[in-house]
C-alpha cells in the first residue's frame, strides 16, 4: 500500500498488531504528524530501542492514537507541533503527547544560529553578522498571516489558508499585501464566519498588542516560503524552493542541537521515570 493511502484506522489497527508482537516487548512507540518529522525524528531517536511512526490525520489523530493505545501498552509517545498553544493560557494535558518548543520543528530548526547561518551561506554571500536580522525580517514579512492563523484557530473561523502569498511579500516594508491575501483566504473559505476584512484588522491588532513571541507566532512552512522567496529575489538563485531548504535545515540539525530542547528534556525524563531507553 502507497504511504499516501494509508488512513488512520488502517495505521491504528497496524499500530495495535506492532504492540502485542512480542519482538516488539520494551520497544517505544514514537507517533508523529507526518512524513517530514520521520525524516527528522529518526535520526535523534535510538532506533534500536525505538520505532518512529507517523499517524495520518493531522494533530488531532495523534492524540487521538496516543490516547487509545497508551491504555493497552505503556511505551506510547507522540511529539506534535505546539501551533499556538504556548500563546494561550491553559496548560496542555494529554497523557504522553509532548510539544515542540515553539511554533512547529521547523521554527526550533531556524532558531538555531548555526542551521539558520549554514543555509544563508548555503545560497547567498550575506556576512554572518546580518544573518538573525535576516531571520527577524522573515518573520516581520508573514507575521500577519501568523496572526490570522491565530484568530482563526481561537474563533474558528474557518479559514482555509491554501493559496500562497510569496508573491504578496515585501522585503523592503517588511510587510504582506494583507488585502490580496485576505482575499485568497476568502476565495477558499467558503464557510468563512467573518468576511468583513476592517473586522479581522481589528481583532488581529489585540493578538498583537499581546506582543508574541514570533518564533510561537509564525508557521515553519510559512517562514520556509518566505525564506525562499528571499533568497531568490536578487535572481542570483533560482532552483530552490521551501522543501529545498526545509530539508537542508533538517541535515543541519544535530542531536546537540536538538539536547537543548525542552522537547529533548521532557521526553528524556519521561523515559527516565518509565526506566526505557529512547536516545
Amino acid at each position: 500500500m502507497r504511504k499516501q493511502d494509508i488512513t488512520y484506522e488502517y495505521k491504528l489497527t497496524e499500530l495495535l498488531l506492532d504492540i502485542s508482537h512480542p519482538n516488539n516487548k520494551g520497544i517505544v512507540f514514537v507517533l508523529l504528524e507526518g512524513e517530514s518529522d520521520i525524516r527528522l525524528f529518526r535520526k535523534l531517536f535510538n532506533l534500536s530501542k525505538c520505532k518512529v511512526e507517523a499517524i495520518p490525520g493531522g494533530k488531532l489523530k495523534l492524540e487521538e492514537c496516543v490516547g487509545k493505545l497508551v491504555n493497552i501498552y505503556p511505551l506510547i509517545i507522540g511529539i506534535r507541533d505546539a501551533d499556538f498553544i504556548h500563546l494561550g493560557a491553559k496548560l496542555y494535558e494529554k497523557t504522553n503527547v509532548f510539544l515542540t518548543d515553539f511554533h512547529d520543528m521547523e521554527m526550533i530548526l531556524i532558531s538555531e544560529d548555526e542551521v539558520f547561518s549554514s543555509i544563508v551561506f548555503e545560497f547567498t554571500d550575506l556576512p554572518k553578522d546580518k544573518h538573525s536580522e535576516i531571520r527577524n525580517n522573515i518573520m516581520l514579512s508573514i507575521e500577519q498571516i501568523g496572526y490570522l492563523k491565530w484568530l482563526n484557530e481561537k474563533e474558528n473561523l474557518e479559514y482555509k489558508f491554501e493559496a500562497g502569498f510569496q508573491d504578496l511579500i515585501s522585503f523592503v516594508n517588511l510587510k504582506i499585501d494583507f488585502d490580496q491575501y485576505f482575499v485568497r483566504v476568502l476565495s477558499n473559505s467558503p464557510n468563512a464566519k467573518i468576511t468583513d476584512k476592517t473586522i479581522i484588522l481589528d481583532k488581529m491588532k489585540v493578538l498583537k498588542a499581546t506582543n508574541p513571541n514570533p518564533l510561537q507566532l509564525c508557521n515553519g512552512h510559512d517562514f520556509m516560503k518566505a525564506f525562499s522567496k528571499y533568497i531568490k529575489q536578487d535572481g542570483s538563485v533560482k532552483n530552490v524552493n521551501d522543501e529545498h531548504i526545509a530539508s537542508s535545515c533538517r541535515m543541519t540539525f544535530t542531536f546537540n542541537h536538538y539536547c537543548r530542547t525542552g522537547l529533548y528534556l521532557n521526553t528524556k525524563m519521561w523515559a527516565d521515570n518509565t526506566k526505557c531507553v529512547v536516545y
